[in-house]
């Protein structure tokens, strides 16, 4: 088999989903109207949907050596995913994540669990990422892992995927995503990771400029229903999110960032297209339940915006 053409390196995990009356504030409860189990992580989620836009992709991560570990390996064999590298960690527990969500598409996730975090990288886990056109990988990712990558000349995508209160206690700090900035060709992150990390309340463009500033040369803030910002130097579009019937909003943002690397990385689109296709990407995601399970096609996406 050939070499994918995408790598993404970190999460792979399993979500439990709860589907909830509500979602409870403290002090309050909510009724379990449906309980599923479903393969996640970030990465992984990037990489399936890659894969249905008809990209060749690659997982390297780390599961436990425990039943969820063997049931992590199970799903993975059966995605679309091309080339699994998947290490396994003995005396630790798998990560998962905890998702709950409301009936209009709310959400709220919990993560837990050692695996993600002790993920090394071997040898061969480099050259699979040195000879691929792009490779992926998130702040939820070990940071020693990510500057590994950083170092290497693939174009790096990164995702802050959330905010420092969370980031860490995962070993990420202000100073050590500043230095990463130079290496990161294209860095995408929501409002509230990016207010987080540059501390402060400024507004979406006004903080996309904060983080050219930083070093970081090009990428995205998305802001959930109210649209994206995408900027590259000193130009910066928004675009409102396309008015679609959401369904689970569980996954938006890795699938508009998988639509990002498409458009962006793979075909080398104008700013203009990137923010379009890449926005149809996460909205069309938005209407299926669960992060990939009917992740749109590149005619989905072809067909949504002509």
């Amino acid at each position: 088999m050939s070499d994918p053409r995408v790598v993404t390196v970190g999460n792979t995990l399993i979500d439990h989903t709860y589907h909830l009356t509500n979602l409870p504030g403290p002090d309050e409860g909510a009724f379990v109207q449906a309980y599923e189990q479903r393969l996640g992580g970030v990465e992984t989620n990037v990489a399936i949907i890659l894969s249905q836009l008809g990209h060749s992709t690659g997982l390297i991560s780390c599961v436990a050596d425990d039943e969820d570990g063997d049931d992590l390996i199970d799903r993975l064999d059966s995605s679309s995913i091309d080339d699994l590298q998947i290490h396994r960690l003995p005396n630790k527990r798998t990560s998962y994540c905890l998702v709950l969500t409301d009936p209009d598409g709310n959400r709220a996730i919990i993560g837990g669990g050692e695996s993600v975090l002790e993920l090394t990288l071997t040898d061969t886990d480099i050259a699979t990422i040195e000879a691929a056109d792009a490779v992926f990988t998130s702040a939820y990712a070990p940071l020693e892992a990510v500057e590994r990558i950083a170092s290497l000349d693939t174009p790096l995508v990164y995702d802050l995927a959330g905010e420092f209160t969370d980031l860490t206690e995962r070993g990420l700090t202000r100073g050590a995503l500043d230095d990463l900035a130079p290496d990161v060709y294209r860095f995408v992150t929501n409002i509230s990771a990016a207010r987080s990390y540059l501390r402060t309340d400024a507004e979406p463009g006004d903080c996309c400029a904060q983080l050219v500033a930083r070093g970081f040369e090009a990428g995205a803030i998305t802001c959930g229903s109210d649209g994206v910002y995408l900027f590259d130097e000193g130009q910066v579009r928004r675009r409102p999110a396309f008015d679609v019937e959401v369904t689970d909003t569980t996954g938006a943002g890795d699938a508009f960032t998988a639509g990002l690397i498409h458009a962006w990385v793979l075909e080398e689109m104008t700013m203009d297209e990137v923010i379009r296709f890449a926005s149809a990407v996460g909205g069309l995601n938005c209407t299926v339940i669960g992060a990939h399970g009917g992740s749109p096609t590149l005619s989905d996406v072809t067909d949504f915006l002509d």
